[in-house]
């Protein structure tokens, strides 16, 4: 009986660990930084700072504090070239995706504008397992085992 409950509050423990990390963007504000992006666990003054990086080319955005945080990946092109990049971590409330641009900016074609909330999720690195494919890979194995040795 004890082994069943280890063997259960083991498999608990370890699929409640994703969600009780907290939110982890990658984080970059030029085109060359966003080539090799740096990662970042998601605060208000992380938020903020993206909010500030919004600024420099959008209009009216906000610095808040708030314990609600998304990724965002933002790009912007002119004449077939990438302009702007942007990644990090936002506050949700501030609508980065349907930000306006300034007018000395309105030429910019936004090509892409992304907010999420999983971990990583402003970027897919190639060749890499996400959190969520190990969490249910581990919750299915350890299912097996609690069938094995019941």
């Amino acid at each position: 009986m004890y082994r069943k409950t280890l063997i259960v509050s083991i498999l608990v423990a370890f699929v409640c660990v994703q969600i009780a990390d907290s939110l982890v963007c990658y984080t970059c504000v030029t085109p060359k930084d966003c080539k090799s992006p740096k990662k970042v666990t998601c605060t208000n003054a992380a938020a903020n700072e993206t909010s500030h990086q919004l600024s420099v080319y959008h209009q009216n955005v906000r610095d808040l504090t708030s314990t609600r945080f998304d990724c965002l990946a933002m790009k912007y092109t002119w004449n077939n070239d990438v302009i702007h990049q942007l990644h990090g971590c936002v506050h949700p409330s501030v609508a980065a995706c349907s930000l306006t641009l300034k007018p000395a900016y309105a030429h910019y074609n936004k090509t892409r504008c992304l907010t999420c909330s999983g971990d990583k999720c402003n970027k897919s690195p190639a060749g890499r397992m996400s959190s969520s494919t190990i969490t249910i890979v581990a919750s299915v194995l350890g299912l097996l085992l609690v069938k094995i040795y019941a």
